[in-house]
């Protein structure tokens, strides 16, 4: 086969891949896309996020963060235990509805105030409105943490939580972090979650990186992924 018939056949199958109707065809385009975002897209945005912080060592390891928990979301949501709830307080179905800052600060706000966290200071944090489960977070390496950033965390050793946390700072005492997810009623300490984890006591040394800019709903397709390959 020479190089013109070889080029051919690529193209033909190309072609069969994504444009076909075929379950066959389905199944290699997923299997492709996954290559691509696994061993070129992120290795390549790596990169050129470790370059744009002076360095690569400067730079994060997760330039991408996809969201699988709702507890930076300031909307009313289904919880695992299948509850409706925002900041500690359960809600019916008909009790429902879009929730604005304004309306969040009035349900949420007195936790960050009785904190001296008051809504204007809160207004101009970084990403004030949170953000929901299936968005994908972009993240940024090297920079000085300070009250109002979402940082990624790895929890603490004692902590039996599989993945990092992506919470706001709320608190920052002799070098010490504390941070609260948005839609949490309060913090994680040992004793309110199953995992143990304590984000009252964080070290600036499990800190991967911070939140930047997020796009919705794009993260749905690496949990999608993940239940896929978990089965």
């Amino acid at each position: 086969m020479n190089i013109k018939d070889f080029l051919k056949n690529i193209k033909k199958a190309w072609d069969w891949v994504w444009n076909s109707n075929s379950i066959t065809s389905w199944i290699i385009a997923l299997i492709l896309i996954f290559v691509f975002v696994k061993f070129i897209f992120f290795p390549l945005l790596s990169l050129v996020m470790g370059f744009s912080i002076h360095s690569i060592i400067a730079g994060t390891s997760l330039p991408l963060a996809g969201v699988e928990s709702s507890s930076m979301d300031h909307q009313i949501v289904i919880d695992d235990k299948g509850t409706l709830n925002l900041c500690g307080e359960s809600y019916t179905k008909e009790e429902k509805e879009y929730i604005d800052f304004d309306t969040y600060w009035s349900l949420c706000g007195n936790w960050y105030e009785k904190r001296n966290i008051t809504k204007e200071e809160f207004s101009k944090f970084s990403l004030k409105n949170g953000f929901a489960k299936g968005d994908i977070i972009i993240v940024w390496g090297k920079f000085t943490p300070k009250v109002g950033d979402i940082i990624i965390f790895k929890p603490n050793s004692d902590s039996s939580a599989p993945r990092p946390i992506i919470h706001r700072i709320i608190k920052i005492e002799d070098g010490i972090i504390g941070t609260k997810g948005d839609h949490n009623g309060d913090q994680l300490v040992p004793k309110n979650n199953y995992y143990g984890t304590d984000e009252t006591n964080i070290e600036e040394s499990q800190i991967i990186g911070k939140a930047i800019l997020k796009i919705p709903y794009l993260g749905y397709l690496k949990i999608w992924m993940s239940k896929i390959i978990g089965i």
